[in-house]
């Protein structure tokens, strides 16, 4: 990987210099601002079309064809420039193709990484794979600056297809051998980081995502104006292609490396110190420096000033600061939303900046020094914002420390305030509550800055496992530092979770007697010492045979389910079953899946969930029907929803095809919601509205149970206001059609002459049902509100509409009065007041603006409704009121798709015949 990177990054440090030095030399610096343009327009086409090759192709097939067809394009310009044709719009494709080309393979680069690599891993070896990238930036643009005046600059574009020549086999092999070899299609699908379906509303949605990503668009622009000045100072001052090849080779390769030094001796003291509000305003602050002196003196060592401050800044404490701002936003978000802002933001910088310059330069024929105030106007809205999104930071960071002490009072809450960033975590870890320190800790996990090192390690003392655990995963990212000694004695700790995590940081920072230290613990003569260790060393090697071979972990698991198959069963031994399940399941060992299929229906409910997850942490298809059977089993309920929804997005697929197949009981498929709604993903979203038009009520509230919770915890996916609507007007008229009913069944039965139990028994029956079923409809009604309004407030008037005091009831009834839009509020609020009634009246009906049917338009109307439940109910009435009037409403069912009514219509036929 390190060295497939490395190659990337050369070639774009070869052809990068190359195509700026032949398009100045053919254009001049005129030329620019239209090509910036073409880039942003060109980008936004590649980024659909390539999109729609992952989904219909592969990833693989993707990344492949982008460097064969990268190789052949180097070919043919090489060639075109030998014979002296690359000129015109060739050049002009030229130049786009190697933006996009930037784009485009680094991108795919890092969702490789993120497939080939575990989190755990990839959070671990990042940095070390990333140094191929650093080490490609530097390599090309040397190699560039020396051998352009060479060899020509039309050579250097054969050397840059040499190197994607290698890396094309290599990128296959990583493919082969890491993922197609290993890995199931749940494991790949979930190792892929998630691009939001909507990522413009998520940021939209949030003031936090949209000062970031402003301050990222403006970053970029001004990075346009600098790379302008930059380009024309020295096209001005060197003729030559080759020699301006060589030129900027040398600066792109300088720059990198000016990069990396200001990223290790400097970054690291001026955030620390200054903090992020006044860390973000050092690139600005050196940009402006740079500005006034080309505006001053516009000559070739300005603009390498200014672009010196722009190439070094950027990508050390800018970026520092920038990864700080987005500290308060949940991971699953901010992963979510990176390429949308790196790739869409930065192409619509590109395309303003081109705009811009185009208006000024041509337009008002503005020489290239006074670009210098464009810039000086940009820098004035990036100081305005990050003023704003520093003030935001700190409010969204006591916000989310508020809601880990939720249960405090408030005098007693942690308040963030205007402290530094590592000074207000070190507060929190030192002071805060179990919630709030746990928080914190996944903070530090991002940033895995050393100066917390010694804050993190006070930890391991503290009275609360579940934080310590958090500690011992936090501190398994520092790879320069060690606290084994203060590691070692929690492997004996009591809780299980502790001793795994122990483990796993034993395994990761272990010196040369690695070896020696994990066979001690496994021969420990503590089975569940000897347990964890097992577990620890499944995780640890999941995706590494060779560790894993050395430590013989199958024969080791092996040998402890051999030797506790002989064992009587009792709480120890129950216990080590399931740690060895633990093991089995993260091992990646197919030979453990029929031991974990044989425990899936243990006896044991212990046992049995343990199994269950082991089968869900496996992520192979072959459970899948197991688990799935397991939804309708009230001990593993939970445990299956759990392992199933580990598949991730792609278990919603299989659900779809045994709908689809009928493979799906309905008492099973009335548990799926459940599973779905603990997925993040928009297609979580749009499966469970197909379930609203299911004809099972059971079914079709569950799924709006499962909409409102991924609501809650995933508000940025769309969830289809127009077709909330509709579904709000339908079960408002269902609600209205239900209580009409009600009422009529009610003064009929009050008023009936008849004395027939049966009928009476029936009549009653149909009753009751239909009390449920506006209870029902109600509930339905509130949680489609809560899909339109924010959900925790409705849900809350829900619960107030239910409660049995009078003044919670009132108030609900007031707040749904002020929330709700008038349309809405004009057909639901009736509806709320006439749920409020002890007994339905003939007033409440003439409210809802409703007429009282007759006994026969009544059963008409419930007849023509699709609540199965309510027409057999219907249909018994009518077989013991043997009316003939019904014969035909009867003969209707006779025909009905679904079995259960076809019966009773049959039966009440047969009774009306009588």
């Amino acid at each position: 990987m390190q060295l497939n990177i490395f190659l990337i990054i050369s070639t774009l440090l070869i052809v990068k210099p190359t195509v700026n030095a032949l398009f100045l030399n053919k254009f001049g610096i005129e030329g620019l601002p239209l090509a910036y343009i073409l880039v942003a327009v060109f980008a936004g086409f590649v980024s659909v079309g390539y999109s729609r090759l992952v989904i219909e192709r592969s990833l693989k097939k993707a990344m492949l064809l982008t460097l064969r067809t990268s190789i052949l394009l180097l070919l043919a310009f090489g060639v075109l420039l030998r014979l002296n044709y690359l000129e015109g719009w060739v050049l002009y494709f030229f130049y786009i193709w190697v933006a996009i080309f930037a784009v485009l393979t680094t991108s795919q680069f890092w969702i490789l990484g993120n497939i080939v690599f575990n989190s755990r891993e990839a959070k671990r070896l990042f940095g070390f794979v990333g140094a191929g990238a650093i080490a490609g930036g530097i390599f090309g643009g040397y190699l560039t600056s020396a051998l352009a005046p060479l060899i020509g600059t039309e050579n250097l574009l054969f050397i840059g297809a040499f190197f994607l020549l290698i890396s094309a086999p290599i990128t296959s092999h990583i493919w082969k051998k890491f993922v197609s070899q290993s890995q199931s299609k749940y494991q790949q699908k979930k190792r892929v980081k998630s691009v939001a379906d909507h990522p413009f509303n998520l940021v939209k949605s949030s003031k936090h995502l949209t000062y970031l990503a402003i301050i990222i668009g403006v970053g970029a622009l001004v990075g346009k104006l600098v790379d302008y000045q930059f380009s024309a100072a020295a096209s001005a001052s060197i003729e030559d292609p080759d020699s301006l090849a060589s030129f900027f080779g040398f600066w792109y390769s300088t720059l990198n490396i000016l990069s990396l030094l200001v990223q290790l001796f400097i970054t690291a003291r001026v955030v620390g110190v200054y903090g992020v509000g006044s860390s973000l305003f050092v690139l600005p602050g050196g940009v402006f420096i740079g500005a006034m002196a080309f505006l001053v003196f516009p000559e070739l060592w300005a603009a390498i000033v200014i672009k010196m401050f722009d190439g070094t800044l950027k990508q050390s404490v800018n970026k520092s600061a920038v990864e700080l701002l987005s500290l308060p936003i949940p991971l699953h978000i901010k992963s979510q939303t990176k390429t949308f802002i790196d790739v869409f933001i930065d192409s619509l910088a590109t395309g303003i900046g081109g705009m811009l310059l185009f208006f000024f330069t041509t337009g008002f024929d503005m020489p290239v020094r006074f670009v210098s105030l464009l810039i000086l106007v940009c820098i004035v809205l990036w100081i305005i914002t990050g003023l704003k999104i520093r003030r935001e930071y700190f409010r969204l960071f006591n916000v989310k420390l508020k809601e880990a002490n939720k249960d405090k009072p408030a005098k007693e809450q942690f308040d963030f305030g205007n402290k530094s960033v590592f000074e207000g975590i070190q507060k929190v870890i030192k002071t805060g509550t179990e919630g709030q320190i746990i928080y914190m800790l996944k903070k530090v996990r991002e940033l895995e800055e050393r100066r917390l090192y010694p804050d993190v390690v006070t930890l391991l003392k503290h009275p609360s496992a579940e934080v310590i655990a958090e500690a011992l995963q936090t501190l398994y990212f520092y790879k320069d530092q060690n606290a084994i000694e203060a590691v070692k004695p929690l492997t004996r700790h009591t809780d299980d979770q502790v001793r795994i995590e122990a483990f796993e940081y034993l395994i990761e920072h272990s010196p040369t007697d690695l070896n020696k230290l994990i066979e001690q613990f496994l021969n420990d003569p503590d089975p569940e010492v000897k347990g964890a260790a097992l577990v620890s060393l499944a995780t640890e090697t999941r995706d590494n045979p060779e560790l894993r071979n050395l430590f013989n972990l199958g024969e080791r698991i092996q040998a402890e389910i051999d030797r506790l198959n002989n064992l009587h069963e009792d709480a120890e031994t129950i216990k080590l079953m399931s740690l060895l399940l633990q093991a089995a399941g993260k091992s990646n060992i197919s030979f453990f899946h029929g031991f974990i299929q044989s425990k899936i229906n243990a006896t044991n409910e212990a046992i049995a969930n343990q199994a269950i997850t082991a089968a869900g942490a496996s992520l192979n298809r072959i459970f899948v029907d197991d688990i799935l059977q397991k939804l309708t089993a009230d001990s593993h309920t939970k445990t299956a929803q759990k392992a199933l929804s580990n598949y991730g997005p792609s278990i919603i697929d299989d659900i779809e095809d045994k709908l689809e197949g009928n493979g799906l009981t309905e008492d099973t498929l009335a548990e799926t919601p459940f599973v779905v709604g603990l997925i993040d993903s928009q297609k979580s979203v749009d499966f469970l509205f197909q379930l609203l038009d299911h004809q099972s009520i059971a079914i079709r509230i569950n799924a709006l149970r499962a909409l409102n919770s991924l609501r809650i915890n995933y508000p940025h996916h769309n969830f289809h206001k127009s077709k909330v609507l509709d579904k709000i007007v339908e079960e408002a008229r269902i609600y209205q059609d239900t209580l009409v009913a009600l009422y009529a069944q009610k003064s009929i039965a009050e008023t009936a002459e008849t004395k027939n139990e049966q009928v009476v028994t029936a009549r009653n029956s149909l009753i009751s049902l239909l009390e449920r079923r506006l209870d029902g409809n109600i509930e339905r009604i509130f949680r489609l509100l809560g899909l339109r309004y924010p959900p925790t407030d409705i849900l809350g008037a829900w619960d107030g509409i239910q409660s049995n005091k009078p003044d919670l009831r009132e108030n609900a009834v007031e707040f749904m009065e002020n929330v709700l839009e008038p349309n809405i509020k004009q057909m639901i609020i009736p509806i709320i007041e006439t749920a409020l009634l002890e007994h339905v009246t003939e007033d409440a009906v003439k409210s809802l603006d409703k007429k009282v049917p007759s006994e026969f338009e009544c059963i008409e109307m419930l007849m023509a409704g699709r609540d199965v439940k309510v027409k057999q109910a219907v249909l018994f009435l009518i077989s013991q009121l043997k009316d003939g009037r019904y014969r035909k409403l009867v003969v209707t069912q006779t025909r009905s798709t679904d079995s259960r009514i076809r019966d009773f219509a049959e039966k009440a036929l047969g009774a009306i015949r009588e």
